[in-house]
């Protein structure tokens, strides 16, 4: 019996609380339809209070009351306009409930399926001198360039190797630029100083080392 007259005060102090907040409002609301043109600002502070915000334009002073009571939860602002101290405009605008902003998912880290292209050394001298034949075969340096790029793409040479596919160049400017496709996939490093031995002219190997050293 106890437990049900508990239960019982509870839903009439909620439905109570219900009500007079519905009333407060019904009040604000009535109150503020009360305001009239021609009443002075002592008149309406004491009706509605002192202003939230208060602005001026020339000789019209506004007041705004913000959020001064609710419809179908939506608060409404009130705003006066006074004329030397008279009620001149009133207006009321609803501001809608802000919405409550989804979560941002999580990233989640998509591993790349894209994967490096694989080096295979040349280690079997056939395969190395049918490539250098073909290279050999190109009559144009631009040509030898663009099949040597398309090789160190998916191949690794020796310092050795290099050696002999700059010398199918004349000049060390081509040798050079031979160099700096072959310097990354270079598989024994160790052995680059050959590679400047290769060159005539000091000047030369100064480039070839700083080519080399990039790639260290």
């Amino acid at each position: 019996m106890r437990t049900i007259k508990t239960g019982l005060l509870a839903i009439a102090i909620c439905l109570l609380a219900s009500g007079c907040s519905t009333l407060f409002t019904a009040s604000k609301k009535d109150t503020v339809s009360h305001i009239r043109p021609g009443m002075s600002k002592e008149q309406v502070e004491g009706m509605l209070g002192s202003p939230d915000y208060t602005r001026f334009d020339g000789g019209i002073e506004q007041w705004e009351y913000g959020s001064f009571y609710y419809v179908d939860s939506h608060s409404v602002n009130v705003i006066i306009d006074f004329d030397n101290g008279r009620v001149i405009a009133l207006n009321t605008f609803n501001t809608p409930p802000v919405a409550p902003v989804p979560p941002v998912p999580p990233v989640v880290a998509v591993p790349s399926t894209v994967h490096a292209e694989q080096h295979f050394m040349l280690s079997d001298e056939k395969q190395f001198e049918k490539f250098y034949h073909c290279m050999k075969e190109e009559p144009f340096t631009s040509g030898r360039l663009n099949m040597l790029e398309k090789e160190v793409r998916h191949t690794d040479f020796t310092c050795e190797q290099c050696i002999r596919l700059m010398n199918l160049n004349t000049f060390d400017d081509d040798k050079l630029k031979m160099l700096r496709l072959l310097a990354p996939v270079l598989s024994d490093p160790e052995n680059s100083s050959e590679i400047l031995n290769s060159l005539d002219f000091l000047s030369s190997k100064d480039k070839a080392k700083k080519i080399l050293q990039e790639h260290k």
